[in-house]
């Protein structure tokens, strides 16, 4: 359990010098590399914050037992973190369709963020009554909106060269891996658990209840079995999902 949150903790590091070392020194150029970059600094900085002092948001779960280990307060800033990556990977779909010449795939590009933005709602309603079946439509709701998007970046491949077109099939395999991811993955985890609170006889609690107990309810564990199940998606989540931000700011712009 140490092990894995030192590792975390390193990644932090390493990913906020990242984005300093794009900001002074990357190709960032012209209002869509501003705004980019503006973007990835919202996500790199809260899954720093997060890497530090890591939860599991439904358990209550934290690393260390601390006012700012508040559920609440990390899903809020979670929040924020996860609407800027998906205006990032609309912006993505849309610079590329602006090079590519397609102004419909343009357009089309701004439904990507709409499927992670109503991902939201269904998350804090998971997090406010701990019912598990609405992480799980969460998880599938990003899914959609990568699916929607590995055809989008299909369809630029299909009508452009050079490394545009290379970019573009990059995007394709790495959005069809996380969908898969996902649906193998995160959604299983989430099924089981609510499968397994309903045998229990869980009882959900409304949404007045369940804010109060999400800003002060904190479960302190360094039980790595209590952690690893949800070290699956946290340790990509904070590597490989932090890195794509900051790449996305050195795409050059239309």
């Amino acid at each position: 359990m140490l092990s894995w949150w030192r590792a975390l903790r390193a990644l932090a590091a390493l990913n906020v010098g990242l984005w300093l070392a794009v900001l002074y020194f990357g190709p960032v150029g012209g209002t869509h590399g501003g705004l980019q970059l503006a973007l990835s600094g919202v996500y790199v900085l809260v899954c720093a914050y997060r890497s530090v002092l890591p939860r599991v948001d439904l358990e209550r779960l934290v690393v260390v037992d601390t006012r700012l280990s508040s559920i609440f307060l990390g899903r809020s800033a979670a929040t924020v973190a996860e609407i800027c990556f998906a205006l990032q990977l609309g912006l993505l779909v849309h610079q590329l369709g602006v090079h590519a010449g397609l102004p419909w795939v343009q357009t089309a590009a701004w439904v990507v963020p709409l499927f992670m933005v109503l991902a939201q709602g269904f998350c804090w309603h998971s997090v406010l009554t701990l019912n598990h079946i609405t992480q799980a439509v969460e998880s599938m709701l990003w899914a959609a909106g990568f699916s929607w998007m590995a055809a989008l970046l299909g369809i630029i491949a299909l009508g452009s060269r050079g490394w545009v077109n290379s970019l573009a099939i990059f995007g394709v395999l790495g959005s069809l891996a996380f969908v898969a991811y996902v649906l193998s993955v995160d959604v299983p985890m989430y099924w089981r658990r609510y499968q397994h609170g309903r045998a229990r006889g869980l009882a959900y609690m409304p949404l007045d209840q369940g804010a109060r107990d999400a800003l002060h309810r904190r479960v302190q564990s360094g039980n790595w079995a209590a952690w690893k199940a949800d070290a699956l998606w946290l340790t990509p989540y904070f590597s490989f999902g932090v890195w794509v931000s900051i790449a996305m700011v050195c795409v050059p712009g239309a």
